[in-house]
């Protein structure tokens, strides 16, 4: 019995030769998107038109064995809001997201994979108020905030050999939906 599970062991390792996997990605409808909505609906009802940027981010995994990974998401994201009549920036808002994730492979085939993954961290959001809107309140200031952030990723989808590309569904910083490229080493 021993042999038999040395066997075992040492066959599996020889499948996964790859531990490690790094990726950039870009997601759409993030929740910093939905924050930054709710955070500036006085500036849109006065007028103003936003402009969205992110989330954008690296992520690193290390593969503990073939179906559990554990790593971590790094995401930044922007807004800025300009005065639709004076056509200067109003508001700036930076959105900087950092989450240890563990990442759950549940098909391992050599050119497609499924997975799901769990995120959970801190995002660190920066809100500066300038021009038009300074000006009709003098009261407004700058502001930090710092906050809870999470990613569940329902499904992920990835293609291709160790240079991959993958699509993911879910609900978190990452967004709705989003896709990029992987690096597996």
């Amino acid at each position: 019995m021993v042999v038999a599970a040395m066997m075992v062991t040492m066959n599996v390792n020889a499948q996964d030769e790859t531990k490690n996997e790094i990726g950039v990605f870009y997601g759409v409808e993030s929740a910093s998107n939905l924050f930054s909505i709710i955070s500036s609906a006085f500036a849109a009802a006065a007028g103003d038109q936003s402009s969205w940027w992110g989330p954008i981010g690296a992520e690193y995994y290390y593969h503990l064995t073939p179906g559990v990974a554990v790593g971590g998401v790094l995401a930044y994201a922007s807004c800025k809001a300009e005065d639709d009549k004076t056509k200067q920036k109003d508001l700036s808002e930076t959105f900087i997201t950092v989450m240890p994730s563990v990442k759950f492979n549940w098909l391992r085939k050599k050119n497609f994979g499924m997975y799901s993954a769990l995120s959970a961290g801190v995002m660190f959001a920066s809100v500066s108020v300038e021009g038009a809107a300074k000006n009709a309140d003098p009261d407004a200031k700058d502001e930090t905030i710092t906050n809870f952030m999470f990613q569940a990723t329902a499904l992920g989808l990835e293609f291709g050999g160790n240079f991959r590309g993958f699509v993911e569904a879910g609900l978190g910083e990452k967004g709705l939906l989003c896709a990029g490229l992987r690096y597996k080493f």
